[in-house]
Parts: structure tokens; C-alpha cells; sequence
């Protein structure tokens, strides 16, 4: 059931001005993610915080299955 919840926090789309875009809806667990990323990952993404949630944005390059892929790594660890 934990993971269900958790699910819920991520969001990934992708459009035509930014590629992949990931929302993650908990901002501790967006640093986190980030932390994944800069240190497991080596993947750039441009960052957006709001006041509950936080964007990530992988640009024209990424993927919506690459970006799924990091997510599943991500809540291996």
C-alpha cells in the first residue's frame, strides 16, 4: 500500500517546449530525487520549485520511459 502512496506523489509528461517533464508533489522527496540523480545518475535536469510540488525538467533529449526507468531505480534504492 506504501508504494501506491508514493506513486501518487510523481507525475511524469512530456511536452513540446521542455521534453520530459517529472512533478514530484513532495518537495523533501524531490531533494531526495535530486540527490539520485546528481549522485547515482549523472542525468542534468533543470529544476522548478513551486510551493508543493517541484518540476523537473529533462529537456528535448529525455524520454517519458527513460524518465520512468529513473523513477523505478529510484524507489529501488
Amino acid at each position: 500500500m506504501q508504494s501506491k502512496i508514493m506513486d501518487m506523489r510523481f507525475e511524469v509528461s512530456e511536452n513540446e517546449e521542455h521534453g520530459a517533464v517529472l512533478k514530484i508533489s513532495d518537495v523533501e522527496l524531490a531533494d531526495e530525487f535530486d540527490d539520485f540523480l546528481n549522485a547515482s545518475c549523472y542525468v542534468f535536469s533543470d529544476i522548478r520549485l513551486e510551493s508543493d510540488c517541484v518540476y523537473f525538467y529533462f529537456g528535448q533529449a529525455g524520454c517519458i520511459e527513460k524518465v520512468r526507468d529513473l523513477l523505478e531505480r529510484f524507489k529501488k534504492q
